[in-house]
């Protein structure tokens, strides 16, 4: 009954290496993608001239379908063509470096094509802080707060729970990661940027292996970390209601 499981810990490499950069996506997310998200909104907030234009072209990689953006990706990285490619040589004339052909760069290369896309998140936290009642604001204002204050006691305290759901999104884009990867690097080098879930393709549907038991176990890990990772984050950043 657990001969797949135990195989997939212990002997799959391509297993290990799928968790191991799952866990690491996730991690990225909500270390970079989420503060990112939060800074960006905090700064739009304050509507200075160009906000909504800003706003729009923050938000428009999330509206591009993710097969266009894998290929954007893919060109940028291409050694014979891409801009990546130039700059580098720029630097280091005559080093042609090749991100998605070298293990140490291919993760980080997938990792920038959709790290820094969180105009979704973005719009959720810009709506809940103009859902904040001015009245707030004007009160600390007269009372002398800066615009920092502002934003540390009042802002982000009233933005926890949004923050929490951003994070939770975030969190499972990360360990659900796929279009990204098969447009892209399609796991290599030498599976070097293997996630969850195209491992559990691979190995299920792709002409590899034909192993449907093996693919279903791993999607079974994959389910139980997304349970663990939503119960987590909600704990985190779950608000305490005050008994009257």
């Amino acid at each position: 009954m657990f001969d797949n499981y135990i195989k997939m810990f212990t002997m799959d490499k391509n297993f290990q290496m799928a968790l191991l950069n799952s866990l690491k996506w996730v991690a990225l997310t909500l270390m970079i993608q989420v503060p990112w998200a939060v800074v960006v909104s905090l700064v739009l907030s304050k509507k200075e001239r160009g906000w909504r234009f800003t706003r729009n072209m923050f938000v428009i990689p999330n509206i591009i379908s993710t097969a266009a953006i894998g290929l954007i990706f893919l060109n940028l990285y291409s050694p014979s063509r891409g801009v990546i490619t130039e700059i580098c040589n720029w630097f280091m004339p005559g080093s042609d470096v090749s991100v998605l052909a070298d293990e140490k760069w291919a993760f980080w290369g997938v990792t920038f094509a959709f790290i820094l896309f969180g105009g979704s998140s973005c719009l959720l936290l810009l709506t809940q802080i103009f859902s904040i009642d001015t009245a707030i604001y004007e009160a600390a204002k007269v009372d002398g707060a800066s615009g920092l204050q502002i934003d540390l006691k009042i802002t982000l305290p009233l933005l926890k729970p949004m923050i929490g759901t951003v994070a939770v999104i975030a969190a499972n884009y990360g360990l659900l990661l796929y279009n990204e990867i098969a447009l892209i690097s399609g796991g290599g080098p030498d599976n070097a940027t293997y996630s969850l879930s195209y491992y559990v393709y691979k190995t299920a549907l792709g002409s590899e292996r034909l192993n449907f038991a093996r693919g279903n176990a791993a999607g079974v890990i994959q389910i139980l970390l997304g349970i663990l990772l939503v119960g987590t984050i909600n704990k985190m950043f779950h608000s305490r209601k005050e008994e009257l």
